[in-house]
């Protein structure tokens, strides 16, 4: 079932989500709210590659990542009370977005890598190594359950959609102009 995606200042989004039970596997309402997660997050495609469940409303420590990996290939991915075990020394400062803060764009320096400690729908543990854009984005979701956002972590003011769509021209023409050999 999609999930109507909150928006800031929604004081959900503030909240730090608490730890999903598991001693007798995933509950059904768990187990439903990860499954309505990756629908919701699947509607909002190309904009949207991750989902927290503080994002729709809920504080379980619940995210999932639909991430293109080739065209119209994706990795989907459930993560169940995730915890990060290991980051690089290395950081890289990108753009960022959300789908809860709409029509907002701003840097943010993350890790380059992060391994994460997690669960799956089954209840099973796993670990998985992330790097670049995977790493960036688990970040920016595990920060959700924390009840923090990508605008509480800026490197540079926020632009809007067109603002950096316009940014993005000029670097384009900018590539192009010094690719041109004579």
């Amino acid at each position: 079932m999609l999930r109507q995606i909150i928006v800031h200042p929604n004081e959900t989004l503030r909240k730090t989500a608490s730890e999903v039970p598991l001693e007798n596997g995933l509950s059904d309402e768990h187990s439903i709210l990860a499954l309505d997660l990756m629908e919701t997050l699947e509607s909002t495609y190309p904009l949207g590659a991750g989902l927290s469940a503080n994002q729709v409303n809920q504080t379980s420590r619940i995210f999932v990542i639909n991430l293109e990996v080739g065209e119209g290939h994706f990795m989907r991915q459930y993560f169940i009370n995730p915890e990060i075990v290991k980051t690089s020394t290395q950081t890289i400062t990108d753009w960022e977005g959300c789908l809860s803060i709409p029509d907002q764009w701003g840097h943010v320096e993350r890790f380059k890598s992060v391994t994460v400690s997690a669960y799956n729908l089954k209840g099973e543990e796993f670990t998985v190594t992330a790097a670049d854009f995977y790493a960036r984005l688990v970040q920016h979701e595990l920060d959700h359950l924390n009840g923090i956002l990508f605008i509480d972590k800026l490197k540079s003011r926020i632009y809007s959609t067109q603002e950096l769509q316009k940014l993005e021209e000029k670097k384009s023409a900018s590539n192009q102009t010094d690719n041109v050999q004579g």
